[in-house]
């Protein structure tokens, strides 16, 4: 395959933020040394790790096997690394990867192939990410939360769902750098938590952003995640949807009956929830998917959303 554009050094750039999982990255790293398409950079971008990834990734670049730069950054999150990343970066797609995806052989040659033959500005792909079956066990909540869960929807890609902003997952995706410059992530997301989302729906309205999904493009996605585990994401997330609605109002979460309201309060006590999380939490090794599963992930949820929302409230309250 003939490089598509030659505008820049790379028809394609890898970008992988990272904190404080440098055993996992080595291993990231590790599948993108064996790929079937060579012509490509990678950037790391450490986000104010406090293990050993600097003094380890500085290693690695004296005698990386591809064009390959660490760069670091205070702690701000990933959406800072990742733009840090793509203005250094000289190639024409970028392909977005996590610190703990593990790219199958063909997949940069796959995301390379499809911006050659979608040159277009508006063009991005995602493939498909998947649990690694090595280094955890893949339990049957963490296949509920891959195929139909509250953390990605690739059983719908899978099923025949056309693909669209929703979709916009950062473990495994790509675009044009050009795109990506001029409309960056935002970075007053400051967790990985719907940073990704909201610039696939500002690219879908303002750009008219075309989604594909590749699904031979496979990653595997090492991150074991327990229901407790889950729970914690899903009051970041809350926190991030509260962000997003403030972006984009039509994204804010509609009021609920006064009655509603009663009852979700009184189930988010802390002592209510966190038996209702100790109940959920046993009957997840029972039976997945289950409706008190369910319930308290969405009161997590909510929870992290009515917190951002009094953070908010304060912050703009006159100083006496």
């Amino acid at each position: 395959m003939e490089p598509f554009a030659k505008a820049h050094d790379y028809p394609i750039g890898v970008v992988i933020p990272t904190y404080n999982r440098i055993d996992t990255l080595l291993i990231c790293l590790k599948h993108l040394e064996v790929q079937t398409w060579k012509d490509f950079e990678v950037i790391v971008v450490d986000d104010g790790s406090m293990d050993s990834t600097a003094q380890v990734m500085k290693e690695y670049q004296a005698h990386a096997p591809f064009p390959f730069r660490f760069l670091t950054q205070p702690n701000g999150g990933p959406a800072r690394a990742r733009n840090r990343a793509i203005r250094e970066l000289n190639a024409t797609a970028c392909l977005l990867l996590g610190d703990d995806i593990f790219a199958s052989p063909d997949l940069v040659r796959l995301h390379c192939e499809h911006h050659r033959s979608h040159p277009e500005t508006n063009a991005a792909a995602v493939g498909l990410t998947r649990w690694s079956a090595e280094g955890q066990t893949v339990t049957p909540f963490m296949r509920w939360l891959d195929r139909d869960g509250a953390q990605f929807a690739y059983g719908d890609l899978l099923r025949g769902v056309s693909p669209s902003w929703e979709h916009f997952y950062t473990s495994n995706l790509s675009l044009k750098t050009d795109q990506l410059r001029r409309h960056p992530f935002d970075e007053r997301f400051r967790w990985a938590a719907m940073e990704d989302i909201e610039l696939g729906y500002r690219l879908a309205i303002e750009k008219e952003l075309v989604m594909s999904f590749l699904p031979d493009a496979v990653a595997e996605h090492l991150h074991p995640t327990s229901f407790r585990q889950a729970c914690r994401r899903m009051v970041g997330l809350g926190a991030s949807a509260h962000l997003l609605g403030e972006i984009w109002p039509e994204h804010r979460i509609k009021s609920v009956s006064p009655i509603k309201l009663k009852l979700r309060s009184l189930l988010q006590q802390a002592w209510v929830l966190a038996r209702l999380t100790d109940a959920a939490d046993l009957l997840t090794h029972i039976c997945v998917p289950n409706p008190l599963m369910e319930r308290v992930l969405s009161l997590h949820s909510t929870l992290g959303y009515q917190q951002a929302a009094q953070r908010a409230n304060s912050s703009s309250l006159p100083t006496p």
